[in-house]
């Protein structure tokens, strides 16, 4: 009776240990993600006083999160009743993304917040200001263009990026995506007589707040480098 009962479980146990070691074990993707912001290009296509380009990329470094970043430049010239002037220069910036979606096994869809630290290098170009006339008996031109622009070289920008968005697979390793960021101005260097307007990654900068705001709009594709 003992030696059967122990024969019994011995046999119990293999077959445990077997289903165990049986069952496959699930594995997620690491991979690196390279990309374009696609709303660069549409706005240089329909806005005649805009060229933009910016590339974009991700790695995964856990489950849900990633490192991520942009590079790109902008040529912005701004025409108004007062200013004429023309910006143009290169960005960077980088940060993480946290995914807050739980997905299906097998997809990697994204539901993500992040942060971005930004920093753009950028000159001013002035075509043309308007003068302060204080008195109007005299009949003068208000307007002054300039025959000579007059360039504002080695200006900065320095910001922080909080964003929200979503990066979704439409085919086999090709994802679209778009988020929204709410951008704060750090610190930015300009000379005496003439404000940064302007700066490329940030986009248009107030002398009443520090606050900015941007959206992408990313077509990206995935590299998977491994499996754990």
């Amino acid at each position: 009776m003992l030696k059967s009962t122990i024969s019994s479980l011995l046999l119990f146990m293999v077959c445990i240990g077997y289903g165990q070691d049986s069952i496959p074990k699930y594995t997620e993707r690491y991979s690196l993600r390279f990309g374009i912001d696609m709303s660069k290009p549409i706005r240089s296509f329909v806005e005649d006083r805009y060229k933009g380009f910016e590339l974009t990329a991700d790695y995964r470094l856990t489950h849900n999160l990633y490192l991520a970043g942009e590079a790109g430049m902008e040529d912005k010239r701004v025409v108004s009743e007062s200013l004429d002037f023309q910006t143009s220069g290169e960005y960077l910036k980088l940060g993480l993304d946290i995914n807050l979606f739980r997905n299906w096994q097998g997809m990697e869809n994204q539901l993500l917040t992040g942060f971005r630290l930004g920093t753009s290098t950028h000159k001013h170009r002035l075509h043309g200001y308007a003068v302060r006339q204080l008195n109007h008996f005299w009949q003068e031109e208000l307007y002054k263009p300039l025959n000579n622009p007059i360039d504002y070289n080695n200006l900065s920008a320095f910001w922080f990026e909080i964003l929200v968005g979503v990066k979704a697979e439409l085919l086999t390793n090709l994802y679209m995506g778009i988020s929204v960021r709410m951008n704060y101005l750090i610190n930015d260097k300009e000379v005496d007589n003439f404000d940064n307007l302007y700066a490329p990654g940030f986009h248009r900068v107030s002398d009443f707040s520090p606050w900015g705001a941007g959206l992408n709009y990313t077509i990206m594709y995935q590299f998977p480098l491994y499996r754990k």
